[in-house]
């Protein structure tokens, strides 16, 4: 079976965008606490991130977004930017935000799939291992054999 991956990481420090061709159509989004609990065990020598609600609603919104229109990347289909999402969600503590997005298809399609494919790819990596990270809103979306997942850290 031929998988389909589209990911994306973007942070306000150091943006950074990587593109595997995907297609995605759909829409029911909900928080994922055992991706939150995956993206913890990632971050040796860092204090476990905590999940914020105001985050939570910002990733959810765009993965719910990116499921149901097929766009992908960071910015939404309304134009919004990882930024304006999080300010819109209430989140406005000052310093730096993130966010890496993945989706996937067939066997690719999964919160595991997601995980492996940040850590092995150097700029979704230093997001998600950066300490200085001390909050995060992570969501899931799926319909049939796709998958989009967002995660976007805050500093606290």
């Amino acid at each position: 079976m031929r998988t389909k991956r589209r990911i994306v990481a973007v942070s306000s420090m150091c943006p950074a965008v990587f593109l595997v061709v995907g297609a995605l159509a759909g829409s029911p989004a909900h928080a994922d606490e055992a991706l939150l609990q995956g993206v913890n065990g990632l971050r040796p020598g860092c204090p476990p991130i905590v999940a914020d609600p105001r985050l939570s609603a910002a990733a959810q919104r765009h993965a719910n977004d990116m499921l149901a229109t097929g766009v992908g990347g960071h910015a939404g289909s309304d134009g919004s930017s990882p930024r304006a999402r999080i300010t819109a969600a209430g989140y406005t503590a000052p310093g730096s935000t993130g966010e890496i997005v993945f989706w996937g298809t067939g066997a690719a399609a999964n919160s595991a799939s997601a995980l492996d494919w940040w850590m092995n790819s150097p700029p979704h990596r230093a997001l998600i291992v950066n300490c200085a990270f001390t909050a995060a809103g992570v969501a899931t979306a799926r319909n049939g054999t796709k998958l989009t997942a967002v995660v976007e850290f805050g500093t606290g």
